[in-house]
């Protein structure tokens, strides 16, 4: 494949961001990391033009529709970038091999875990593959991520791992007390978070499960969830059923600047996915001096410290989720770890090292 053509100035690197997932007015949490990369992508004298979808809404026609709508757009602007950054392997890696072949531009995939574990299916592992094999370097985020790419038996470029990253500008710690008045939060008493959408994958039942076994211990506790999706009834009926809804507290989806007031109101935050590819949540709260109890499946590992900075436990049993967020109540971790743990994964840290590959394969063509 033969590169952009050579410009006597150079000037910025020119990136074209296409992504499925990016926040938007209906859904100010859909693909904030995305966002937040783009931005730190911009912080580094990156040009970066966003291509995205920002909406939920689906449909037998309005998906359809949105991603041919991704499409013609990405295929008018390619010609005016150095390299093509596609975010999820399905649709958008497809989309940027179509745009990079012709408009000449190399093009580089981020694989950010759903993606990678619907290889399995074989339409979407066409397109995938179509996306992945013609692309100059493949970002993975985590390690985890990275090992389940190469176990896919698709012929892979470089792959570099490097994670969505952490914003500690919006992210660090503060005052829990003013956090809970201004949230209309008892002021005593452990709070238990849970960030994400309310999906089997993000297991909030399990959590539901385990909190009657941390109410025993600690009678204030309250479990509050921030997000939405299919399992808000679910959630609901459990907590009635359990004799608990006087302990959880459902927000519903919030704008990402939003949930840092929750991480400060809290004491630690709940992960239990039943796989976790990363944890971006997870990086957040700890930014924000709070410990994490996480699933042990997956790349949360990599990113959360246990002991230091939380503890990991099986997300099936929640006897063991139960077990981890009482540790972490009765022997929390200091903020200054959980801050260190953090700071690894900031986005800027990260934004380097994504330049690193963008500029690599604009080079190379």
């Amino acid at each position: 494949m033969s590169g952009p053509p050579e410009r006597e100035d150079p000037g910025p690197l020119r990136v074209l961001c296409l992504s499925n997932m990016y926040p938007g007015p209906a859904d100010p949490d859909y693909g904030a990391f995305v966002a937040r990369m783009c931005a730190a992508l911009e912080r580094r004298g990156v040009e970066v033009e966003r291509v995205v979808i920002d909406t939920r809404a689906r449909g037998a026609v309005r998906t359809p529709a949105k991603y041919a709508g991704l499409a013609a757009r990405a295929a008018r602007r390619a010609r005016g970038c150095d390299v093509v950054y596609a975010h999820y392997l399905f649709p958008t890696g497809g989309i940027a091999a179509m745009c990079g072949r012709m408009a000449r531009r190399p093009w580089v995939v981020t694989a950010h875990g759903q993606d990678v574990a619907n290889l399995r299916r074989g339409a979407i592992r066409r397109v995938s593959a179509a996306g992945v094999e013609g692309a100059s370097a493949v970002i993975a985020v985590s390690r985890w991520l990275a090992g389940e790419l190469a176990g896919s038996g698709l012929l892979l470029p470089p792959v570099t791992v490097a994670d969505m990253g952490v914003d500690t500008a919006m992210f660090r710690p503060g005052d829990r007390a003013a956090a809970r008045a201004r949230l209309g939060l008892a002021p005593d008493g452990p709070l238990v978070l849970a960030v994400g959408g309310l999906t089997e994958r993000k297991n909030p039942l399990t959590l539901l499960q385990a909190m009657p076994a941390v109410l025993a211990r600690h009678p204030g506790a309250r479990l509050a969830f921030v997000g939405s999706g299919p399992l808000a009834g679910a959630v609901d009926a459990g907590a009635r059923r359990l004799g608990i809804a006087h302990a959880v507290v459902r927000a519903g989806a919030l704008p990402h600047e939003e949930v840092a007031g929750w991480m400060d109101a809290c004491d630690l935050l709940a992960l239990p996915s039943r796989v976790e590819p990363l944890g971006v949540v997870a990086l957040e709260a700890m930014a924000s001096g709070r410990p994490v109890v996480a699933t042990r499946v997956g790349g949360a590992a990599e990113v959360v410290p246990d002991p230091a900075a939380g503890a990991l436990v099986d997300p099936l049993d929640p006897a063991s989720v139960a077990a981890g967020i009482l540790r972490v109540l009765d022997d929390p971790p200091a903020a200054a770890a959980c801050v260190a743990a953090a700071a690894l994964h900031s986005v800027d840290r990260q934004a380097a090292r994504v330049e690193a590959v963008l500029r690599d394969a604009a080079r190379r063509g």
